[in-house]
């Protein structure tokens, strides 16, 4: 396996890890942790790195850390506002409900609609559980709901009223966890352009110290054996902010 492989694979664990977590409460236990990386064979330094991630990213490790404890101020008063929104949605009795349920599998707009405000506070429940992994608490609830709005019209296919629950919830986790993987692509691919950059301009100020000058492109390529188009990109990507490497880039 070469380095790009193990970097996707570890990239993929994760996002794996994570989702894994959010299922469980924001959380997952030391040896659930272990055993997602242990065909990778991380050392110590670096399963000390994977924690610190996960820490960042307010997953506890062996205990679940509450939605109040990782949201900003902003998520806080955003949450609060949205729940005062839509307090005052009353949930009829339990055979009332089926009954919306059955007409809303049935395709029934009117069913549909009703059923749709009665599972808004399990939207806000569910987001939750996914607080603080790098996604605005807004953003979530405005994931999930519309992942509710899409799933109250796919209900046909059930048998039971009692199916309906579980099939919302998963559409409106899977809209969630998606939401987050996106977010945690974004942010791997940032911070590999970061490190890319910064190995260049080290590597590029070395080479300058020692010939007391800033350096070419093309010499730097030689001197570290690396692709001149990638540091070609470097320079585009840190807006030619690389001093040591003369403007030319010849």
């Amino acid at each position: 396996m070469n380095d790009r492989q193990e970097q996707a694979l570890f990239l993929q664990r994760i996002k794996e890890v994570t989702a894994k977590a959010a299922l469980n409460g924001n959380a997952i236990t030391s040896g659930e942790l272990e055993e997602a990386f242990a065909d990778l064979h991380l050392d110590g330094s670096q399963m000390l790195k994977v924690r610190e991630y996960l820490r960042a990213a307010n997953i506890g490790i062996g205990e679940t850390l509450p939605a109040e404890d990782v949201l900003t101020d902003e998520e806080k008063n955003h949450l609060e506002e949205y729940e005062a929104l839509i307090e005052g949605i009353e949930i009829p009795s339990d055979n009332v409900l089926d009954a919306v349920k059955l007409s809303a599998m049935a395709g029934e707009a009117d069913a549909q609609k009703r059923l749709t405000e009665y599972s808004l506070k399990k939207v806000v429940d569910i987001a939750r559980l996914y607080a603080g992994q790098g996604v605005y608490m807004e953003d979530l609830i405005g994931a999930g709901n519309e992942a509710l709005l899409i799933s109250v019209s796919q209900l046909a296919p059930l048998e039971k009223p009692d199916e309906v629950d579980g099939f919302i919830g998963r559409k409106i986790m899977d809209a969630m966890e998606d939401l987050i993987a996106m977010n945690l692509d974004v942010r791997a691919a940032e911070k590999t352009v970061e490190e890319k950059v910064n190995l260049i301009a080290d590597r590029a100020r070395e080479l300058a110290e020692e010939l007391g000058r800033k350096v070419s492109v093309s010499e730097l390529a030689k001197e570290y054996e690396m692709d001149p188009e990638e540091i070609e990109e470097a320079l585009r990507l840190s807006g030619n902010a690389i001093t040591d490497i003369s403007p030319s880039g010849a």
